[in-house]
């Protein structure tokens, strides 16, 4: 008991000192103590930049309405995590891990990695295209990613530095149960994996046996998450893969007359996310401590919902190399921006970010979220007082 009270008198120290910094400077103050953000490039905002053969996107056009520029995220501005953690209130972006040399992550830490999957083996393989000018050659590469694995691992490195800190273990568990996390993985286990020639996984398995193994694998790997300290756990569902210009491009004869989408490839990654919310309602009914919601991407990621008021929704913004996804370097893009969902040949424009961040933020219908949203879950309060003793047993 003593020793309990005395991590929460050291905790709320602490978040007093951090609340008083944020208001002398004028800053807002966040709804919770920190972010932290596991993802594909949808969410990474620059770790791969410090692989040396990873895909990675730190050249112009990249970054053109991005305050310092080419930064690594594949998008012209802010992505997904970046209006997330807007909204939440942190006036600063949150720190890449990269290789570790971070030190402002009391805030959250973002360790998202461009083709990056839930499986290990998700692009060790992965076709990429030279972007420089008059360069067009396709090759393959051996993947050098964070996966996910990799990015738990170092979330838990994040973790002892922030015990270190605080002082205790049992401070930090305080500290970290208040956070939000987020998790947005899978696109890439299809795409540069299951969808991808040079992998046999499609021969290996049916697209019901696949999403089952993304399943089983991501369920350990939540477990784990939860295991760090994590309590507040946003997982997101898969957009719609089959509508990405890339797809269509380079599957023609599937594209479907009424959605103009690759439809066989929308549909397996239907069956995944029609698995996901029994997995975290299962892990929820686990983990009285915690709260796992599932933020419903494929429905948010629709033409009647956030990509209205887009007048392009299948094109790319920037000039890309017939049949690939990346920006071709120094290439200029269209001018329209805001006019279009698609920056490149697969990720958003930061106008789309924002319409899609807002909806995973503050859900307009009960199928955006389930059983919160982002913000509401920010404000709930949870019963951590056993967590301690279950964090200590399973680690």
């Amino acid at each position: 008991m003593e020793s309990g009270l005395k991590a929460l008198w050291v905790l709320s120290a602490v978040l007093l000192v951090s609340n008083w910094q944020h208001w002398t400077y004028g800053k807002r103050v966040p709804q919770v103590p920190c972010y932290f953000v596991f993802g594909d490039s949808l969410f990474d905002n620059g770790n791969n930049n410090y692989l040396d053969k990873s895909a990675k996107v730190n050249y112009l056009p990249y970054g053109i309405d991005f305050d310092t520029g080419a930064s690594g995220r594949c998008s012209n501005g802010l992505n997904i995590a970046d209006t997330i953690a807007d909204q939440l209130g942190f006036d600063s972006y949150i720190t890449d891990f990269g290789v570790g040399g971070c030190t402002n992550f009391l805030d959250g830490v973002n360790y998202g990695s461009n083709g990056a999957g839930i499986l290990d083996y998700t692009g060790s393989l992965a076709v990429i295209t030279d972007h420089m000018p008059l360069i067009t050659k396709t090759l393959y590469y051996s993947g050098e990613l964070f996966t996910m694995n990799a990015q738990l691992f170092n979330h838990n490195i994040t973790v002892s530095r922030i015990a270190k800190i605080l002082g205790s273990e049992e401070v930090a568990r305080k500290y970290l149960s208040q956070c939000i996390y987020v998790s947005d993985m899978g696109h890439n286990d299809y795409l540069n994996n299951y969808f991808l020639d040079g992998y046999n996984s499609s021969q290996l398995y049916t697209p019901e046996e696949f999403a089952q193994l993304l399943i089983e694998t991501y369920e350990t790997q939540l477990e784990k998450l939860y295991c760090s300290g994590a309590r507040k756990i946003a997982v997101f569902g898969l957009i719609r893969v089959g509508c990405m210009p890339h797809n269509i491009q380079n599957h023609p004869d599937d594209v479907g007359a009424s959605s103009s989408c690759v439809e066989k490839f929308n549909s397996d990654v239907q069956i995944f996310n029609d698995k996901l919310p029994t997995l975290l309602h299962k892990l929820n009914e686990k983990h009285a401590d915690a709260v796992f919601t599932y933020i419903n991407s494929y429905e948010i990621d629709s033409d009647d919902q956030t990509n209205k008021g887009f007048t392009h929704t299948r094109q790319s913004c920037c000039e890309v190399a017939s049949g690939s996804v990346p920006c071709t370097s120094l290439s200029v893009p269209c001018s329209n921006r805001s006019d279009y969902v698609y920056w490149d040949g697969a990720h958003f424009t930061e106008a789309k970010a924002w319409a899609f961040g807002k909806r995973a933020y503050k859900s307009l219908s009960q199928k955006d979220a389930h059983p919160y949203d982002i913000s509401e879950l920010a404000k709930l309060k949870l019963d951590d007082s056993d967590a301690y003793n279950i964090n200590h047993a399973q680690l």
